[in-house]
């Protein structure tokens, strides 16, 4: 560009028109600079498996588990046994008396895989309680480095087909989050209270609009 210049105007000239050139590339590189968005990337997997508060998890998640599976194993032996029990009753019982207990018993077996799921579930629920534990304090974290670093978006890496090393902040949201968080507690759930609760916040939500439309008449 300054060649150009060089070979059309004077020294005095060039001198001007140079000037006006850098002052002009200077603003626009400066309005570049403040419509490019900022973009930072973090790992939210790697936050929640190496931080101190999602390590903390892992061994409650455990005993729960196991304590799942047991239940599931307790509730087997107990069928099994009645199932057992109720075939060395058959000559001792009325037809119709055993048939219906035999029809109990194996609609409780089909009832297993619900069973399973259901504990499943429940594991699932405490799990993600817990994580929405170290979400609500991840946030105002993720605020701060955000706007400390002027950026417009931030992206999870896994989502993302390639960004540099420096666009990731995983590390220092996990040093920031072990100084606030240094462990949550994982509660056993209940679906069948959960659900009861439900039904409860329904029906009292539906008796309140019973009121107000009685009022309003």
């Amino acid at each position: 560009m300054r060649t150009k210049l060089f070979a059309l105007a004077g020294a005095a000239a060039l001198a001007v028109t140079g000037l006006m050139g850098a002052v002009a590339f200077t603003q626009a590189e400066a309005q570049s600079a403040r419509s490019a968005p900022v973009i930072l990337t973090m790992n939210s997997a790697r936050v929640l498996s190496t931080s101190k508060a999602g390590q903390s998890m892992k061994p409650q998640l455990e005993k729960l588990g196991k304590e799942a599976q047991s239940e599931l194993e307790a509730e087997v032996a107990k069928l099994t046994k009645e199932a057992e029990d109720l075939k060395k009753q058959r000559e001792l019982l009325a037809e119709d008396v055993w048939t219906k207990r035999a029809q109990q018993v194996a609609i409780k077996q089909q009832q297993l895989p619900t069973l399973q799921e259901v504990k499943r579930q429940e594991l699932a629920l405490s799990e993600q309680k817990a994580v929405n534990e170290i979400t609500d304090a991840m946030r105002p974290i993720l605020k701060k480095i955000v706007d400390d670093n002027g950026a417009t978006l931030l992206l999870e890496s896994s989502a993302v087909m390639y960004a540099a090393q420096e666009t990731d902040i995983s590390e220092q949201v996990i040093a920031e989050l072990d100084k606030k968080l240094k462990s949550v507690k994982v509660e056993k759930i209940s679906l069948a209270e959960l659900q009861r609760q439900q039904q409860a916040a329904l029906k009292k939500a539906q008796e309140g609009k019973g009121k107000k439309g009685k009022k309003k008449k």
